[in-house]
């Protein structure tokens, strides 16, 4: 019966449901990283000064920039001025990420392990997946997961989440995305950003920015957001930035999620984060997860 339950309502919740029992599927995503392939990216080290033919506001040095930052392709086409202007402060805090060929080699080496990235930021600079559910081949949604390093002497490192509705779900109440983390990490506060983008057509795309978490915990933080009813296209992502809570740390795991939840869970005192961390398979509700990515810590 509970099977039964599960299956209707996520008929219910999700666009295009056939009379099979729906059964999401994770597939790891290796062509590319965060929407750019190897010769793209290099393609903008190469030609800096170029105006960049993804958004035209920009040229080649901040995409590539925004790359390094863990900026997905679709997020760099729709930038407004705000966020042009915070990442633009980011990057000129980043002192250690100058990109070049041979680190842009080591981004887009094939990851071995999908339920466990290994990170050896030092080396890497940029660690990235991303998870597309499918349901019966059908593309149902995309999670990008990054981690960059912004400051090797005191380990702090920009992490971002980029989610993307690759259709549209019929049910729009109350979402729920954000970072799991382990106890020893800390997330600065002052540097989260998120925003939600929608569009019904392309030329006039709705964003909405937040800055402040809805709910937050030792084990990480996540952010609340209503889908826009009219519109049929929805993606977005949250920045933060994650120091050890101390020196003797050698790992960090960050792990990105993002919950689509039934109408009941709208009201805030019915879903806390303790329900993400605790994970069992809600009924009313459908959670899609991206790997770990373990962050290895050089003293």
């Amino acid at each position: 019966m509970k099977r039964i339950l599960r299956y209707v309502l996520l008929c219910t919740m999700l666009a295009g449901c056939d009379h099979q029992e729906m059964s999401l599927q994770a597939h790891h995503w290796e062509a590319k990283r965060q929407g750019f392939d190897q010769e793209e990216i290099e393609s903008l080290i190469r030609e800096p000064e170029s105006l960049n033919k993804v958004n035209r506001q920009l040229k080649n040095k901040d995409v590539a920039s925004f790359f390094w930052l863990g900026m997905t392709k679709e997020e760099i086409r729709h930038m407004d001025g705000q966020e042009m202007d915070f990442f633009r402060a980011r990057r000129a805090a980043n002192q250690w990420n100058e990109p070049d060929e041979q680190a842009v080699k080591e981004i887009f080496k094939k990851q071995a392990d999908h339920q466990m990235i290994q990170c050896h930021i030092e080396k890497q600079k940029l660690c990235t997946t991303s998870t597309i559910y499918t349901d019966h081949q059908k593309n149902i949604m995309k999670l990008t997961l990054s981690v960059s390093s912004l400051n090797r002497e005191e380990h702090r490192y920009a992490v971002v989440l980029s989610y993307e509705w690759l259709i549209d779900p019929k049910e729009k109440e109350t979402d729920f995305y954000g970072i799991l983390t382990t106890e020893n990490a800390v997330v600065d506060y002052h540097h989260v950003y998120s925003s939600y983008k929608t569009y019904q057509d392309r030329s006039h795309v709705s964003i909405q920015h937040s800055r402040k978490p809805y709910q937050s915990s030792v084990v990480g933080y996540m952010m609340k957001n209503s889908l826009r009813k009219e519109s049929s296209r929805h993606f977005g992502y949250v920045y933060s930035e994650i120091v050890p809570s101390n020196r003797a740390q050698t790992y960090i795991d960050v792990e990105g999620f993002y919950v689509h939840a039934h109408r009941a869970w709208s009201d805030s005192d019915l879903f806390s984060f303790q329900d993400v961390y605790n994970w069992n398979g809600k009924a009313d509700a459908v959670m899609f997860k991206s790997p770990v990515i373990r962050i290895f810590i050089q003293p």
